[in-house]
C-alpha cells in the first residue's frame, strides 16, 4: 500500500475512505451468522470487530495516533464482547423483515447499513470542509449579507420537492437567513446565520435528503447538498458528483447554478438517488 493510499484511508473526509468503509460495512451485513459454524462465526466476529475498531479510530480518534489507537481498540473490544448479542438482534431483525413480506431481507439490511455508514461519511466530510474553510479564513473579518437569489432559489427548490419532517421549520429559517462570508470571491460552500428564536427542524446533523443536480464545467455532473446542524440551516455546498475527481473539478466552479437548470433528486435508503418526478 502506498503512502498516498494510507493517507486517504486514514482521512474520514476522503472519498476513498467513505466508499471503502461503506462497501465493507454493507458487505459484512450480507453474511448470515445463522448459516455459519462456530469457527466461521468467530472469524466473522473478529473481522467485524477489526473493521469497527479501524472505522471508529479514524472517525472518532482525531488526528493523534495514540487517541486513534485507544478509540479503535475500545471499539473493537466492545464489538467482540457483544458479538453474540449482535447476532441475536441481527436474527430478530431479519425475521421481522421476513414476516413483513420483505424479499431478500439481508440485502435490505446491508443496504441500510451501507446508507447509514455513507451518511456518517458525508457528515464527517462536511465537518472537515467547514474546519478547513474556517482555518483558511481565520484572519479574515466575518461579514453578513443577504442571500444570493440563486442560493435562495436552490434551497427553496429542495424544500419544495419533499414534505419530510422539518421542512416547514426550514422554510421559516430560510426566510430570515443570511450568508456569513469572509471574502468577496466565489466559493463552492456558503454558510448561513439563522436567528436563534426561529424554530428548529428535526434536531440532528444531517444532509438534507434532496439534492440539486446540474452539469458543471467541462460537462462534469455536479450536485448541490444542503447541510443541517442541530436542526438549522448550516451550509450549502456545490461539488462534483464523481467522488474520485471531486477535488479537481470543484476548483473549476465559478458560480452557483441557476435553479431553472437543476434537477432535484431524492436520496433513498440504499444510498442511491433518483430524479423527483421521473
Amino acid at each position: 500500500m502506498t503512502h498516498a493510499k494510507q493517507h486517504l484511508l486514514a482521512d474520514p473526509a476522503s472519498p476513498v475512505f467513505g466508499i471503502t468503509s461503506t462497501a465493507i460495512m454493507g458487505g459484512l451485513t450480507l453474511i448470515d451468522p445463522s448459516k455459519l459454524d462456530d469457527q466461521q462465526r468467530r472469524v466473522v466476529h473478529v473481522a467485524t470487530a477489526a473493521v469497527t475498531g479501524l472505522y471508529i479510530g479514524v472517525t472518532v480518534g482525531g488526528r493523534r495516533s495514540l487517541l486513534r489507537a485507544l478509540a479503535g481498540l475500545a471499539a473493537a473490544a466492545a464489538a467482540l464482547r457483544f458479538a453474540d448479542v449482535g447476532d441475536v438482534i441481527d436474527a430478530r431483525l431479519e425475521e421481522k423483515l421476513r414476516r413483513a413480506g420483505t424479499r431478500h431481507p439481508r440485502r435490505w439490511m446491508a443496504a441500510g447499513t451501507a446508507a447509514f455508514t455513507f451518511a456518517g461519511f458525508l457528515g464527517d466530510r462536511a465537518a472537515a470542509r467547514r474546519e478547513q474553510f474556517m482555518a483558511m479564513l481565520d484572519d479574515e473579518p466575518e461579514q453578513v449579507r443577504s442571500l444570493d437569489p440563486r442560493i435562495r432559489g436552490l434551497i427553496e427548490g429542495m424544500l419544495d420537492a419533499t414534505e419530510t419532517a422539518g421542512v416547514r421549520e426550514l422554510r421559516a429559517q430560510l426566510a430570515v437567513a443570511h450568508e456569513v462570508h469572509w471574502a468577496d470571491e466565489f466559493t463552492s460552500t456558503v454558510y448561513f446565520e439563522v436567528p436563534a428564536d426561529v424554530p428548529r427542524a428535526v434536531p440532528h446533523d444531517q444532509v438534507f435528503p434532496v439534492r440539486a443536480q446540474f452539469v458543471g464545467p467541462e460537462g462534469a455532473p455536479h450536485q448541490v447538498l444542503l447541510q443541517l446542524s442541530a436542526g438549522r440551516l448550516d451550509h450549502l455546498t456545490a461539488e462534483a458528483s464523481d467522488q474520485e475527481t471531486v477535488e479537481f473539478v470543484e476548483s473549476l466552479l465559478t458560480e452557483w447554478p441557476d435553479p431553472s437548470e437543476v434537477v432535484y433528486a431524492m436520496d433513498s435508503a440504499d444510498g442511491t438517488n433518483s430524479p423527483i418526478g421521473s
